[in-house]
């Protein structure tokens, strides 16, 4: 069994928060290779590896997550994006492959290897 895993690193003056997507219902997200069972809080200047546990090659569609600028995103409250991570097409890299969102929070991809990358978060 193979775990994408992502590195997410908050450089934000604000705190991120990150869920499993509620469409991915058979999807257990890890957090630094801990189940979470609800939303995890990112503080400023932290990080935290994401991952989720995978049987069989890698896809498009490896996992799906969201990542909001406050704790009320699903009531419209706070901006989040909502992605699906997992390995590209055309370069077979880890990597965002479908979603998109709104925050007061912007992200960027790099260091994408077929089963790593990592999601550095910005103030917008």
């Amino acid at each position: 069994m193979s775990k994408p895993i992502v590195t997410v690193k908050n450089h934000s003056s604000r705190d991120i928060f990150i869920d499993g997507d509620p469409n991915w219902d058979d999807q257990v997200l890890l957090i630094d290779g801990q189940p979470q069972e609800r939303i995890y809080l990112l503080a400023s200047d932290q990080s935290v590896q994401i991952s989720v546990d995978w049987d069989g090659q890698g896809n498009e569609l490896m996992m799906g997550v969201i990542f909001a600028d406050g704790p009320d995103y699903d009531y419209g409250g706070d901006g989040f994006y909502q992605l699906s991570i997992g390995q590209e097409p055309r370069s077979g890299n880890l990597g965002v492959t479908d979603g998109g969102g709104d925050a007061k929070v912007q992200y960027t991809v790099g260091q994408q290897t077929p089963w790593t990358m990592t999601m550095d978060f910005i103030d917008q």
